[in-house]
């Protein structure tokens, strides 16, 4: 691998590489309220289940970003990133050489088999020439060696400088604001260079669209599986990702399209077929010295209170990705928050690390490994507490790799459902139910209908403030054939037309069979964890052990498998817990990357339950429950 330090003549290379560009990359992007018009009435249809891929189907990726190459430390210089402005040579050094086939390895390593590398980041096509040069020949390595990658892009980021000197006609396709000026990008420190060097592109502009199609074929034309688009911005999302999608497909049937959302646009995965968000947290149990005033303020009624910190878990985020995905689109997830310090300069301990790997794979999803700054330093010099952490990474990779048919076709046990609009408002809620083990399923308000309400004996409609008139219909059809909702609030007091109607009827009321039990005020969440816990069917999954062990239940229909994923968020082994599942089991198998197969109790088999005993966990462990093979 190449080492050594970069001289002050590189730093110049750089920036005069770039004229003057900066912003920051993922991760800081500042995240205000979405235009009403982001949302359509009605939804185009999306893509179909045959444009995924076998080998990026959920449950068999496993992720890490991979930025890098001359234009992205061009950037993060540029953007005043931690380690990078004030510049620390090494960072810079390695980010500019990361893109040496010798580092490829270190994916094989990680037991990582798909990544994204920076192909463009807003500079001009022709200032980009000798990157795309350059991650040409890292994708065909990285194909040779069996690692899948994407290209990431910014949907709607021009380094304007830059793209002005190359491209002429882009001085018409900068966003302009009510002041007549064209939009910087909101969230760079632009103290540090003196001047607003980013601009936000009018993603509603037929030649912006163009270019963005251009970029497409460049990464087709590199190799790319995939592209990733950051820096989703503007009005007219739902036709421009229509656009950019039809003509990806129309080169490469099997091609992923996915974007970098946020809460209020996570909605948009429906026209897509891959799914990312950097809206994750570093998972474990925060000492309470490390969770900010703010965050106090702002969901410290979410936040499950664990000796003398908090419980901080993915879950929420997980289950409504699952939901938008319907099971079949791949989901990435990066964890862009940490308890202390932030990603460019803090990397995640080896055992949170493996606490994150093991919570995304619970539910289908792949976390996003983050390497940019001081990881990819400590990799390239083979740094010991990065190459422990590293090891680390790659022991529950292999374990992950080797049970893939464990991680595959599962379908959720959940028995319970959460009812969401469009705005996706309500995570950190979501997190706290999660970290209640309350088990749940997460549906949004346009895709209801009888039928897919049937399958649960309790349905939660808390910050739906937007149900469409079907939807609603479903919705007391439900409760009259007895189910029982449970609302609170502005639930549905919108239709999808932003029109506003009174509190719904049955609210609060018995209905036929069932009812509806409605909060003026949404009950505290232990309160209402309980409410919900009691609603769920009587033959539902159920675990009894100490708090911070969470678990997800889930069946694989091909098989009869029932398979329980068990996380222990305290990173401390536990004493002896029980897990109950309805049926009759005949084979019952505790697997762990922690340790080898660990011997289980069985306390009780009979046609209506089986019980288990667990003699501990250390960080995660899957329990498998398989029936008796006819022949």
């Amino acid at each position: 691998m190449v080492r050594g330090k970069p001289s002050m003549i590189l730093l110049s290379v750089l920036l005069s590489l770039t004229a003057t560009a900066l912003w920051p990359q993922v991760g800081t992007e500042a995240v205000g309220p979405a235009p009403s018009s982001i949302y359509p009435t009605e939804w185009p249809a999306g893509p179909p289940r045959s444009s995924v891929p076998e080998w990026a189907k959920p449950g068999r990726v496993r992720f890490s970003r991979w930025d890098g190459g001359p234009i992205e430390t061009a950037k993060a210089v540029l953007s005043g990133w931690p380690g990078f402005n004030p510049p620390i040579p090494d960072y810079l050094h390695t980010m500019t050489n990361w893109y040496d086939p010798r580092t490829v390895p270190l994916l094989r390593e990680a037991g990582i088999n798909l990544i994204w590398v920076t192909f463009s980041n807003g500079f001009s096509i022709p200032t980009e020439q000798r990157q795309r040069e350059q991650v040409r020949l890292y994708i065909d390595e990285c194909h040779r060696q069996g690692i899948h990658v994407m290209a990431y892009q910014s949907f709607a980021n021009m380094f304007w400088e830059d793209m002005y000197e190359h491209v002429p006609e882009s001085r018409s396709w900068a966003s302009i604001g009510k002041d007549g000026k064209p939009v910087p990008y909101s969230a760079g420190d632009y103290s540090k260079m003196g001047r607003v060097t980013r601009y936000m592109a009018n993603i509603s502009n037929p030649e912006w669209r163009a270019y963005l199609r251009k970029r497409i074929d460049l990464a087709i034309d590199a190799g790319a599986d995939g592209v990733m688009y950051d820096n989703n911005f503007g009005s007219d999302l739902v036709s421009a990702y229509g656009d950019v999608y039809r003509h990806a497909a129309s080169r490469k049937k099997d091609f992923l399209l996915m974007g970098n959302l946020h809460a209020n646009t996570f909605v948009l995965n429906r026209l897509i077929n891959c799914m990312t968000t950097e809206d994750g947290e570093e998972p474990g149990v925060y000492s309470a010295n490390n969770v900010s005033k703010t965050r106090i303020e702002r969901d410290g009624s979410s936040l499950l209170p664990l000796g003398s910190g908090f419980l901080i878990d993915n879950i929420g985020l997980f289950r409504l990705h699952r939901g938008l995905s319907e099971g079949w689109k791949p989901v990435m997830i990066e964890h862009s928050f940490r308890e202390v310090g932030q990603r460019f300069t803090t990397a995640i301990s080896g055992p949170r690390h493996q606490l994150a790997l093991a919570e995304s794979k619970a539910f289908g999803v792949a976390m996003e490994v983050f390497v940019e700054g001081a990881v990819a330093h400590g990799l390239m010099t083979k740094d010991p507490t990065i190459m422990a952490m590293w090891r680390a990474i790659g022991d529950y990779n292999r374990f992950f790799a080797d049970n893939e048919e464990y991680y595959v076709d599962a379908q959720s046990l959940a028995s319970l459902a959460v009812v969401l609009d469009d705005r996706s408002a309500g995570v950190a809620m979501l997190n706290g139910l999660a970290a209640r083990n309350v088990i749940y399923d997460v549906l949004y308000e346009n895709d209801l209908s009888s039928d897919k309400l049937e399958p649960y004996a309790a349905v939660v409609l808390l910050t739906a403030d937007t149900v469409r008139d079907r939807a609603l219909s479903a919705l007391e059809s439900y409760v009259s054939k007895g189910g029982k909702l449970f609302a609170a609030e502005n639930a549905a007091t919108l239709d999808e037309k932003g029109r506003r109607r009174p509190r719904p009827a049955f609210f609060g009321q018995k209905l036929g069979n069932g009812e509806c039990v409605y909060y003026d005020r949404l009950p505290a969440l232990n309160d209402l964890a309980s409410a919900l816990r009691a609603a769920e069917r009587p033959n539902a999954v159920r675990l009894e052990a100490p708090e911070g062990v969470l678990y997800n239940a889930v069946l694989q229909p091909k098989t009869g498998r029932v398979l329980v994923h068990l996380m222990n968020y305290t990173l401390r082994p536990t004493g002896i817990f029980k897990v109950t599942v309805p049926g009759h089991f005949e084979n019952v198998t505790l697997l762990s990357p922690d340790s080898p197969r660990a011997p289980v109790r069985v306390l009780e088999s009979s046609a209506s339950r089986t019980e288990v005993a667990i003699p501990s966990i250390a960080i995660y462990s899957v329990l498998v429950l398989e029936r008796a093979r006819t022949r």
